[in-house]
């Protein structure tokens, strides 16, 4: 009977491990984000800054870099282009948290980072749902819409 027993367990035990394959990829994550900026035009004549927002409208936290975590970029051709970062953080760990529900909001100071460059913008945030930083959110839940910079 002890036999019968242990030959069962070992049977139930082996057909377990068989069902965990490590081939097998786990569903990627889910976001929910939305990032937009306060107005779909700006001027360099009477606007100096722009208000970026990231808003994390899952249940779940998400990460960002510490250095770079968002980046303007311009419409070249047709093209995203020009892409640069108007500030960087640093801190202790390689990364900060946005929690479920809560928003971020950046300044964009056009007169300095943007002077006499009037054209097509979006900005671009770096979100990841790990802290180890390597698995990216889709891009278009990383963008803003585009918004034009005029004389």
């Amino acid at each position: 009977m002890w036999r019968l027993l242990s030959c069962s367990a070992l049977a139930v035990g082996l057909a377990g491990l068989a069902s965990c394959r490590s081939d097998v990829a786990a569903p990627p994550p889910t976001f929910n984000l939305a990032v937009a900026t306060d107005k779909p035009q700006y001027s360099l004549a009477t606007d100096s800054i722009a208000l970026v927002s990231l808003a994390n409208r899952s249940d779940r936290a998400v990460y960002l870099p510490m250095d770079v975590y968002v980046v303007c970029e311009r419409l070249r051709d047709g093209n995203w282009a020009d892409s640069f970062a108007w500030f960087s953080v640093d801190g202790v760990t390689p990364f900060f948290w946005l929690s479920p529900g809560t928003a971020l909001t950046d300044k964009l100071q056009l007169w300095f980072y943007l002077p006499n460059q009037p054209g097509t913008y979006r900005v671009q945030y770096f979100v990841y749902a790990d802290p180890e930083l390597q698995t990216l959110a889709p891009l278009e839940e990383r963008v803003s819409a585009p918004f034009t910079l005029t004389p």
